[in-house]
């Protein structure tokens, strides 16, 4: 698994992430390791999406079969 050490956050922000992660009763490494998580999905997701829009925009017609879009995503997956 890798590391992350992230340097000169704001003091302001360290606390509101440190009660952020008080109020669900989790440490702040368990709360910052679940909140990069949730970026690295939604960064994995907003990718999918350009990979679409990328095959959609070269597309003659724009239109895509339900083949051509699941083979799109998997290819980008690496699948």
């Amino acid at each position: 698994m890798a590391t992350i050490q992230i340097r000169n956050i704001p003091e302001d922000d360290y606390e509101a992430l440190r009660t952020a992660a008080k109020a669900e009763g989790k440490s702040l490494q368990s709360y910052m390791q679940e909140q990069a998580s949730v970026m690295a999905r939604r960064a994995k997701k907003r990718a999918a999406v350009e990979a679409v829009q990328e095959v959609w925009e070269r597309t003659p017609g724009g239109g895509l079969s339900r083949d051509e879009i699941v083979t799109e995503v998997r290819a980008m997956r690496g699948e």
